[in-house]
């Protein structure tokens, strides 16, 4: 099954693709937004695919096997340099990246990335890597804990969740989805179910939510691999070229905007739209993943 891309028409306005253009996905995912690029740049195009989970690729290769302009890599897009390197290909036309984590990725309970279903305590994107939640979970201090949930997460309550889970893994290992998130419960007054769609009608999350998305940040190194990453790509980017991206929350945003700003304020290049665009009511309807998307494009001058 094959999910809606987020702001798919606001992607494809935006980056202008022409056909033979040489495309970079740096975030593939199930292919969402590859489909409709590779309808616009044509069988003279070339579609670069990068993804760090493999078995993401695994699936858009039996899906676009019939597309001979489609080429894949299992790797980080901050290391598109290297990728472009062994292809002789010095500029491109276009790039888009999509950092948040993929529906395939949180409707497999095996990936550890949602307490709805339990599962084991993963979150690692890229599975050849040896860091899991579990790790962080079991073995970091107190503070470094509290450091993570307050950083990444962003949640007031990281110092007493931090005691909680100290308190918790001395009596056994949290090793499950559903025993972290039960754990961070006991840190709020009273118990929050893990169901969905069975806590109180005032709750907007689960409390585990931020703390989820914090050891996901952590796990990843997802905030340094962006800031690492754009100004990689940015130097491939062709002149005209274009720099689309989709971030899911606050932190992502702000190194996007800042890392876009500073090229703009450098006469490296032009802010496209000079606020985030959001998808609209309807999108947020169809697809409510994407209620917290926003989109910043940059073109090379």
């Amino acid at each position: 099954m094959f999910h809606s891309p987020v702001l798919l028409k606001e992607v494809l306005d935006f980056l202008a693709l022409k056909p033979g253009a040489v495309v970079v996905d740096g975030t593939l995912g199930s292919g969402g937004h590859a489909i409709e690029i590779l309808q616009r740049i044509g069988t003279n195009g070339k579609l670069i695919a990068i993804d760090q989970d493999a078995a993401a690729i695994e699936r858009c290769k039996r899906r676009f096997q019939d597309s001979p302009n489609f080429l894949f890599y299992q790797e980080n897009f901050k290391n598109l340099g290297i990728i472009l390197r062994t292809l002789n290909i010095s500029k491109v036309n276009a790039v888009i990246l999509d950092v948040g984590f993929s529906s395939d990725q949180i409707q497999d309970p095996e990936r550890g990335f949602s307490f709805e279903k339990p599962g084991p305590l993963d979150m690692r994107m890229d599975k050849r890597s040896e860091l899991t939640a579990r790790d962080l979970v079991n073995d970091l201090s107190k503070e470094e804990l509290e450091k993570i949930f307050w950083e990444y997460g962003e949640e007031r309550r990281a110092a007493r969740i931090a005691e909680t889970i100290l308190r918790e893994r001395l009596i056994r290992p949290i090793e499950t989805t559903d025993q972290l998130a039960e754990v961070v419960s006991k840190s709020f007054s009273g118990k929050f179910p893990v169901k969905k769609g069975s806590r109180p009608h005032w709750m907007k999350r689960h409390p585990a939510t931020r703390v989820f998305q914090a050891l996901r940040i952590a796990v990843n190194d997802e905030l340094g691999v962006l800031k690492e990453g754009l100004p990689e790509i940015w130097r491939y980017v062709g002149s005209k070229g274009r720099l689309a991206v989709i971030t899911f929350h606050s932190l992502e945003d702000r190194i996007v905007k800042w890392q876009f700003r500073g090229w703009a304020e450098a006469g490296e290049g032009k802010l496209v739209n000079k606020k985030p665009l959001q998808p609209t009511r309807d999108e947020m309807k169809v697809n409510p993943r994407s209620r917290s998307a926003k989109l910043r494009v940059i073109e090379k001058l």
